[in-house]
């Protein structure tokens, strides 16, 4: 059985370490759309700048801003998606979390019961060690 238990604890300590991965991915996803739309917001600036600064670049402007806000929803769309990838994943390593305590719980419970039981065990043979020296000093004292 608790060869069994120990197998389980391995399949499910794999589980979570994977879940926790695919987590980390998605946060890093996460993070590098935000730099990604972070830097669409930069470049929009810079050609503002320039487009004000060098008149024969005015008139592309109104095109690349155009271009640029089209490309600044999407990865906000793609944000708001890999968000809800993260809840439902965080969601995921909670439950596999939660699936290895019950084993491991329930592994050192059988550990602590095997524990007990050859306490008791030891306690008898040296209560009944105890009790046949006993009986012999008082059977070789003639009482």
């Amino acid at each position: 059985m608790s060869g069994a238990i120990a197998n389980l604890i391995r399949v499910h300590r794999w589980t979570l370490d994977e879940r926790r991965r695919t987590l980390g991915d998605l946060e890093r996803l996460a993070e590098k759309l935000t730099g990604d739309l972070a830097a669409i917001e930069a470049e929009l600036v810079r050609e503002r700048e320039m487009a004000t600064s060098t008149p024969d670049m005015a008139f592309a402007y109104p095109a690349f801003a155009s271009a640029s806000r089209q490309r600044s929803e999407k990865v906000k769309v793609s944000i708001a998606e890999v968000g809800k990838e993260i809840d439902r994943a965080r969601r995921q390593v909670e439950a596999a979390f939660q699936e290895l305590k019950k084993y491991e719980l329930a592994q050192a419970s059988t550990e602590r019961r095997k524990q007990e039981a050859l306490k008791r065990r030891e306690q008898a043979t040296l209560d009944e060690m105890g009790l046949t020296l006993h009986l012999r000093r008082r059977a070789s004292d003639g009482r």
